[in-house]
C-alpha cells in the first residue's frame, strides 16, 4: 500500500481557493480581445474548422476547438469562447502543480508555496488571456502526472490523450507519463486504451474537414516552422542568445543557478539522505523539455517556457528546507501583488486604435491577419522587404516589437510605446511619420 501522509490544513486550502477565485475574477474583468494571429485562428475554428484555411493552423488542436465550441454555446462569441477556454485551463494550473508537488515529495506544507508561486508567475495571467491552447494542455499534463502518482491509470491515460488532442505539439511532454504508464504491465491496456480512443476521435475530426490534404499541410507547416518563419535555434543558432534574454526577463538573472540546482538535484538528494527521493528520470525529463524548448521553440514567445517552469517549480519544491516553506509562500504572495494591474486591452489592440486614427497604412510582422480583419487599414507584411519599403515610402506607419531605428524609416518619425499588461506579454512600438503625428509620443 502507498504510504499515507497528513492532509494540508483545511483553513489553508480554503484560503487558497478563495484567492484563486479572486484571481480568476480579476482576469475576467479584462476586456475580451484577441492579440495574435494564432488566437484569431482559433476563434475562426470555433465557427468553421479547417487546417487548410488556418482555422486554426496545423495541427488543428481538436480538443481545444471542442472545448471552445462548448463554451461558445453559452456565450455566443468565438473570441470570448477561446479566451474563456484559456482562462479555464489557467485556473487549474496552480492547484494541480501544488498537489503534484505535495504528492511527489509527500510534504503537505508545500501546497501553499507552490500554489502561490505558480499564480505569481507573469506567464500565468499571460497564458490565461491568450486565447491559445497552452494552458488547457498544461492542466491536463499536470493532471496526468498527478493521476499516475495516485495510480489512477485509466484517468491518467484519458488526460494524456486529451493533452495531445489539446496541443499535439506537446508530444515531448508525453514522454515521462507514457514511460510511467507503460511500466505498469498489469494496467497497461487501461492506460493505452483512452489515449488511442481520443487519438482516433481527433484523427476523424481533422479528416472530415480536410482529408488527405491535412497531412500535406502538416509537412509544409512543420518544414516552415523549423526552416523559415519559426525563429527556432534549430534553423538559426543565434536564437540561443535570444533565449538567454528571455530567461533573464521571465526568471530573473538567477536562472542559471536555478537550472544548475535542478540538474544536480538527484545528487543532492542522495547526499542529504532524504526520506523521499525522486527517480533521476524526472531530472532527465526536465532536461529533455529544456532542450526541446531551446531548439524547437521561438524565444520571442515566453509562453513556451511554461512547461519547464512549472515542472521546475515542482521539482525544486522538494529542495526547500521545511522552515523556509512559509517564507517562500509569503514571497509568492508579495510577487502576486506585484503582478496585479488594472484591466485594460492588450498592447496590440491599443496600437491598432491609434494606428487607425493616425496612419494611412501599416507595415508589421506581428498580428498581420488580426490587423487586416479588425482594422480598416491596408496592412503590409514586413517579411516582404520590397512591399514593406514601398508602403513605408508612401507614408505607412511601422509596428514592431522592437524599437524602430531611423534607418528602417524613410522619413523622421515619432515612436509610441504600448506597454504590455504583464511581463510575459510583448510590448509594441508604433512609428508614425512626423507629418502624420497627431498624438503625443514617448
Amino acid at each position: 500500500m502507498a504510504r499515507r501522509w497528513p492532509s494540508p490544513c483545511s483553513t489553508t486550502i480554503w484560503l487558497l481557493i478563495l484567492l484563486q477565485l479572486a484571481w480568476l475574477g480579476w482576469l475576467l474583468a479584462f476586456p475580451v480581445a484577441l492579440d495574435s494571429d494564432d488566437a484569431l485562428n482559433f476563434a475562426h475554428g470555433v465557427t468553421r474548422f479547417s487546417v487548410l484555411e488556418f482555422s486554426p493552423h496545423f495541427p488543428g488542436y481538436p480538443a481545444f476547438i471542442w472545448l471552445a465550441r462548448l463554451i461558445n454555446l453559452a456565450v455566443g462569441d468565438p473570441a470570448r469562447a477561446v479566451q474563456w477556454a484559456s482562462l479555464l485551463g489557467s485556473s487549474l494550473l496552480a492547484p494541480l502543480a501544488a498537489l503534484l508537488a505535495v504528492r511527489l515529495w509527500q510534504r503537505p506544507s508545500l501546497l501553499a508555496p507552490v500554489w502561490l508561486l505558480v499564480l505569481a508567475l507573469p506567464l500565468t495571467p499571460t497564458l490565461a488571456l491568450s486565447g491559445l491552447s497552452d494552458v488547457p494542455a498544461l492542466a491536463t499534463w499536470l493532471g496526468a502526472l498527478l493521476a499516475l502518482q495516485q495510480r489512477r491509470i485509466a484517468l491518467a491515460g484519458l488526460l494524456l490523450g486529451l493533452m495531445l488532442a489539446l496541443r499535439p505539439s506537446y508530444f515531448v511532454l508525453a514522454l515521462l507519463p507514457l514511460w510511467l504508464g507503460l511500466a505498469q504491465k498489469e494496467t497497461r491496456i487501461r492506460f493505452v486504451l483512452p489515449i488511442a480512443q481520443v487519438g482516433l476521435i481527433s484523427l476523424l475530426f481533422v479528416w472530415q474537414a480536410d482529408g488527405w490534404a491535412y497531412f500535406s499541410e502538416g509537412r509544409r507547416f512543420t518544414d516552415g516552422h523549423f526552416t523559415l518563419w519559426g525563429n527556432t535555434a534549430a534553423a538559426h543558432g543565434a536564437r540561443l542568445l535570444s533565449w538567454a534574454s528571455t530567461f533573464n526577463d521571465q526568471l530573473t538573472p538567477l536562472w542559471p543557478l536555478l537550472m544548475g540546482t535542478l540538474l544536480v538535484l538527484p545528487l543532492w538528494q542522495r547526499s542529504k539522505g532524504q526520506a523521499v527521493t525522486l527517480s533521476p528520470l524526472w531530472t532527465l525529463y526536465w532536461l529533455v523539455l529544456l532542450l526541446w524548448t531551446l531548439f524547437g521553440q521561438n524565444p520571442d514567445n515566453p509562453r513556451h517556457l511554461a512547461p519547464i517552469t512549472l515542472l521546475g517549480i515542482v521539482l525544486l519544491a522538494g529542495w526547500l528546507p521545511r522552515r523556509g516553506e512559509w517564507v517562500v509562500a509569503v514571497a509568492g504572495l508579495l510577487l502576486l501583488g506585484v503582478t496585479f494591474t488594472l484591466p485594460r486591452p492588450p498592447a496590440m489592440v491599443q496600437a491598432a486604435r491609434l494606428a487607425e486614427t493616425a496612419c494611412p497604412a501599416l507595415v508589421t510582422q506581428w498580428g498581420i491577419r488580426l490587423l487586416r480583419e479588425t482594422t480598416a487599414l491596408p496592412v503590409t507584411d514586413g517579411w516582404y522587404k520590397g512591399d514593406a519599403a514601398l508602403a513605408l515610402s508612401q507614408g505607412a506607419c511601422r509596428l514592431s516589437r522592437r524599437p524602430i531605428t531611423a534607418s528602417e524609416m524613410p522619413t523622421a518619425v515619432r515612436q509610441h510605446w504600448f506597454a504590455p499588461r504583464f511581463a510575459a506579454e510583448p510590448g509594441l512600438w508604433l512609428a508614425i511619420p512626423s507629418l502624420q503625428t497627431t498624438h503625443g509620443g514617448k
